[in-house]
């Protein structure tokens, strides 16, 4: 099949009503699908079930200006180089400075997105990366022996699964790799979630979970970490895994993580679905709520309705 990158039209839904002067209020409605990563993780950007992106405003606070939506619900989000993507429904949408395009990878099939530092995709059999754009199109990496089912990818390398196995990509190359794990979920290029352990595909080492966590998001931390979000009981547990050493770290909160950002300093955020954002600083952990910017005001006459 000829592959193709069609930049469709932008889903932008329009702001209800005009400004009248008041401050962002917290959006009540708000449902959060993800978190994109940022080399410091108050820059992290969250990403609405819709498509909304709430941008860090630099004083603690999450806000949403850009009036867009995307076609269908985001289930996943991450950066393409400077750009940030995200998947809804098998589709990988762009997103700009006036909203969200889709991306189409092929002409046919739906698309998965990958996990990890760097965002690369998948329809059926063949391998994309989503940056850098040449000609405006993603660019063909490889095609695996079987359907694609999950990719991790860091920087500058790849690993994906097939049904029965991993490859890890070499230049435009999949290589298998022995002993693949059932059931692997993708994290990075280095690390994979099995069954109740985070597997680090570097060294071959299993690091288990304790037996009363259950592990939700996860994303690679700095240099060799590992970075997730658990739940012990009803309450929220930030869980590292740096040098091979496990750490656990309490939120003092519950509810249902949808995405973690770690940085070197120590930093942390951790998304959840009802648009709360926990931050993780120098005094603890605290916590913020997603706001919405009231709409610019738009002199002239009201717009015109049918009767």
């Amino acid at each position: 099949m000829r592959t193709a990158a069609i930049a469709a039209l932008a889903v932008c839904a329009a702001c209800a009503g005009e400004a009248r002067g008041e401050p962002p209020v917290a959006s009540p409605a708000a449902r959060l699908a993800a978190l994109v990563p940022a080399d410091d993780a108050r820059r992290a950007i969250a990403i609405g079930r819709g498509g909304e992106v709430y941008e860090p405003d630099g004083n603690g606070a999450w806000i949403r200006r850009l009036p867009c939506t995307t076609a269908t619900p985001v289930i996943a989000a991450g950066r393409a180089g400077a750009a940030i993507v995200a998947l809804g429904d098998g589709v990988i949408y762009r997103l700009a400075a006036n909203g969200w395009s889709a991306i189409r990878l092929m002409q046919h099939g739906k698309a998965i997105l990958g996990a990890g530092p760097r965002a690369l995709a998948a329809v059926g059999r063949q391998l994309f990366a989503l940056d850098p754009l040449a000609r405006g199109e993603p660019t063909r990496l490889a095609q695996a022996p079987a359907a694609i089912v999950a990719i991790g990818a860091g920087p500058t390398a790849a690993v994906i699964a097939t049904e029965s196995a991993l490859f890890r990509l070499a230049g435009n190359r999949l290589v298998a790799l022995p002993g693949a794990p059932a059931a692997p979920r993708p994290i990075s290029d280095r690390w994979w979630l099995i069954d109740r352990a985070a597997a680090d595909l570097n060294t071959g080492r299993l690091t288990r979970w304790p037996d009363d966590l259950r592990i939700g998001p996860a994303a690679a931390g700095p240099g060799d970490a590992l970075a997730a979000v658990g739940r012990r009981g009803d309450g929220l547990v930030l869980v590292t895994i740096a040098a091979g050493k496990l750490a656990l770290d309490p939120l003092g909160i519950t509810g249902e993580a949808v995405g973690v950002v770690v940085d070197r300093a120590g930093r942390a955020v951790v998304a959840l679905d009802d648009g709360r954002l926990a931050m993780r600083g120098p005094a603890g952990w605290t916590t913020t709520t997603v706001v919405d910017e009231p709409a610019a005001s738009h002199p002239g006459a009201a717009p015109a309705t049918s009767k």
